[in-house]
């Protein structure tokens, strides 16, 4: 005889693989289930397996750059500045829905993040064997990080695409600015959120794999400089021995 014990864990795990196969397959489906407010926290569940899996693979490929403990650093801690950037902007997003006249659930407004976040995820790891193969070929240091903002942007578009949508389909009201404002938001802390987390790929002459690098700088200005070194631009002779203080 079966028990009540064996059961719901299979259903469960049936619900839980069904919700991500919906991600894969069904988005129309996915955002009606939203709207309705239908089964959010296993959703909101399997969103989250998603994003870590899907981040930590290619946080994991970004770590082969210097290897060894570096790629268990990067493959936690893509996932983690994602998850923590969503905790952040969701309320804004629930905000941004009342102040402008919307339907303002924080339940639905955090679930349609982590759809758009679990998209953008799997592009990621779809990309992931790309970033692997630069690696593999030696390119620069600096070719390697512009790749990687590359796909990241490409996962990004996939993501909004998401969004928009959900965006659209949950309310007649101002989408485009909510959409802009929400952007602007989760632009920002996003970008910060990571660059505070850094480093992903570790610099060549860093002695040592670190969790977490000291606060320098800003994430824009890490692009234009990496733009610029890749063109063989430097702002400096040489890049810093370990122990001199990096001054741009």
């Amino acid at each position: 005889m079966t028990t009540l014990s064996q059961t719901i864990p299979e259903s469960y795990g049936s619900d839980f693989l069904h919700t991500i196969d919906q991600l894969l397959r069904d988005v129309p489906g996915v955002l009606q289930r939203i709207r309705d407010a239908r089964d959010l926290a296993t959703l909101a569940r399997a969103m989250i397996v998603t994003i870590v899996a899907g981040a930590g693979i290619f946080g994991a490929s970004m770590g082969a750059y210097r290897g060894g403990l570096q790629v268990l650093y990067a493959g936690l801690k893509l996932p983690l500045a994602l998850l923590l950037t969503t905790a952040v902007c969701a309320p804004s997003l629930t905000a941004l829905n009342a102040a402008l006249g919307r339907q303002a659930c924080i339940r639905r407004d955090l679930s349609l993040l982590l759809a758009s976040l679990a998209r953008t995820s799997l592009v990621l790891a779809a990309q992931a064997p790309m970033v692997l193969l630069a690696v593999r070929m030696g390119v620069s240091y600096h070719a390697i990080i512009l790749l990687v903002v590359a796909c990241c942007a490409a996962g990004a578009v996939v993501g909004l695409s998401l969004l928009l949508r959900g965006l659209r389909t949950s309310d007649a009201g101002p989408v485009l600015a909510v959409a802009l404002a929400l952007l602007t938001v989760f632009g920002f802390v996003g970008s910060q959120m990571s660059w505070t987390l850094r480093p992903f790929v570790l610099r060549p002459r860093t002695p040592e794999p670190t969790f977490v690098r000291s606060l320098e700088g800003s994430f824009f200005e890490a692009v234009v400089t990496s733009s610029m070194s890749a063109r063989g631009v430097y702002w400096r002779s040489s890049a810093p021995l370990p122990g001199e203080e990096d001054v741009r």
